[in-house]
């Protein structure tokens, strides 16, 4: 970790934007450079202290990895993921109390929901993120792919594209250029979503348009794995700790709304068990690069 001043965190941001790419593999390459994280003393108490941390050089997916992507890497390997072998994953959906969970017999990502709940063919499209994959079952995709889960200072440098202390990529609002620009829970209570985004569920990885740097669904839709051991004092420590009992995930989801959590957004630290598959949970992949 280093510290700079504004002006050099300012060249380090641009020279990152400068030097973006878009490749055919489904990749973004971004320079490395100094990420600014932190919501200062009024933030929660595992968002403190804000301190600049330097990011090298890598590739993140453009995209969540979707269900398509996810059964060809089954296919090829005849991975047997976490809810496969528990017997049960974790759901979430219109109808239930707020902050409640419900325990599902039998669904995997394959089916993400008990057979008969309706309006659930939003999760069976193929350009749909993937859910109900626990850490495990991110990380070995990504490691049959020769990539890995993404840092979680690498993950919010990737999500921000240069944005410097908002809750979006975009601003402060969930509207960019006067439409909701993510995919989140619109409604006084899980009892019944409005649908204002144009989604009940999850949605498409490429419904929204993407950051400044290409990438989509920076925030909302599902969760984000990252390849870090989760810590309330990260920030304060100046890194992750080398071990844990949960790990970090980013970016919010299709679950939360202002009826329950503030997670959608680009500094809220989530966590979970490395073995827990929700329906609300996937991830993206990232790389080194040379």
């Amino acid at each position: 970790m280093r510290r700079c001043v504004v002006f050099s965190c300012a060249i380090a941001i641009a020279a990152a934007v400068a030097s973006v790419g878009r490749a055919d593999d489904g990749m973004v390459r971004i320079a490395g450079g100094v990420l600014q994280r932190g919501q200062g003393d009024a933030a929660r108490p595992d968002e403190r202290p804000r301190n600049d941390i330097a990011v090298r050089g890598f590739a993140i997916d453009a995209t969540l990895v979707t269900r398509a992507a996810f059964a060809q890497f089954v296919a090829a390997t005849g991975y047997v993921t976490t809810a496969e072998r528990t017997g049960f994953g974790m759901g979430a959906r219109e109808g239930m109390e707020d902050w409640e969970w419900e325990r599902m017999p039998r669904a995997t990502w394959q089916k993400p929901f008990l057979p008969g709940t309706p309006e659930t063919s939003g999760f069976l499209a193929a350009d749909a993120p993937v859910v109900l994959v626990s850490w495990h079952d991110a990380a070995a995709f990504c490691a049959h792919a020769g990539k890995r889960l993404p840092t979680e200072a690498e993950w919010e440098y990737a999500m921000r594209a240069g944005a410097r202390g908002t809750r979006y990529p975009w601003g402060d609002a969930p509207e960019r250029n006067g439409k909701l620009a993510l995919n989140f829970w619109q409604g006084s209570s899980h009892a019944h979503n409005t649908r204002a985004d144009g989604f009940l569920y999850v949605s498409p990885v490429r419904a929204f348009p993407p950051n400044a740097w290409g990438i989509y669904d920076p925030v909302g839709n599902v969760w984000q794995w990252t390849a870090d051991w989760y810590a309330p004092d990260t920030y304060a420590r100046g890194g992750p700790p080398s071990g844990g009992t949960e790990r970090v995930l980013r970016g919010g989801s299709w679950w939360c709304g202002a009826c329950t959590c503030e997670g959608n957004g680009l500094s809220y630290r989530g966590k979970a068990r490395p073995d827990a598959a929700y329906d609300n949970n996937g991830f993206r992949c990232a790389v080194d690069v040379r």
